[in-house]
């Protein structure tokens, strides 16, 4: 199965930046993840990562492959909304115990790992894992406990949102509008998702008009 997939994608210093959604690139050094990076992103910002790897990446430029470990809750619709090609996409609900083997074996064969770890990674684990991202150019993406891992030099975060569609008291969600940022750089608002599940632009939104005294 490894070979299978790494057939498009070979290892080596010289592979080209892992894609993200062109949202995002304002936010993202170079436009593009660094292979063998580790990075922050949490809650729909590591969906987002894995769509625009899947639809983008790839030796052919045809998508690159993910894999999702320890998120029984990843929402593979709402990837796909935001571009991910669900084909291209293996899940590992509960890796359990040997959860760094699970994620050792899968950087030699996809461009990106989302990986939220079941406990606080231990520094053994994160040197093997680390090491292995980059030596084989597969960009580490980290849902949870970014803060236990040296090195992670990239972290991707929410800083406001709100949400569209629900009125007074009732109605449906239909879309968050979102500033998003990385640590050191500006921020972008975006949709998170939009109306139509995508990630675009979005303007600041309107100002909340008060009555004064």
């Amino acid at each position: 199965m490894a070979e299978a997939v790494r057939a498009f994608a070979p290892d080596g210093a010289g592979r080209e930046a892992v894609p993200v959604l062109s949202a995002l690139r304002p936010v993202v050094p170079g436009g593009g993840l660094r292979p063998g990076s580790v990075v922050g992103a949490a809650g729909a910002l590591g969906a987002a990562l894995v769509a625009g790897a899947s639809r983008h990446g790839g030796a052919d430029g045809a998508g690159g492959w993910c894999a999702v470990v320890g998120m029984p809750d990843f929402g593979v619709a709402a990837a796909a909304g935001m571009g991910a090609a669900p084909q291209r996409l293996l899940l590992v609900d509960d890796p359990g115990d040997r959860w760094p083997d699970v994620v050792a074996a899968l950087v030699e064969a996809v461009d990106l790992v989302l990986l939220r770890p079941p406990e606080r990674p231990g520094a053994a684990a994160v040197r093997r894992l680390s090491a292995l991202a980059r030596r084989h150019g597969c960009v580490l993406a980290l849902a949870a406990f970014a803060d236990a891992w040296p090195g992670v030099r990239l972290r991707l975060r929410v800083d406001e949102s709100r949400w569209e569609g629900v009125g007074a008291g009732h109605g449906v969600l239909r879309a968050r509008r979102a500033h998003v940022s990385a640590e050191g750089r500006g921020g972008v608002w975006l949709w998170l998702p939009g109306p139509s599940g995508e990630v675009v632009p979005a303007d600041r939104g309107r100002t909340r008009l008060e009555i004064v005294a």
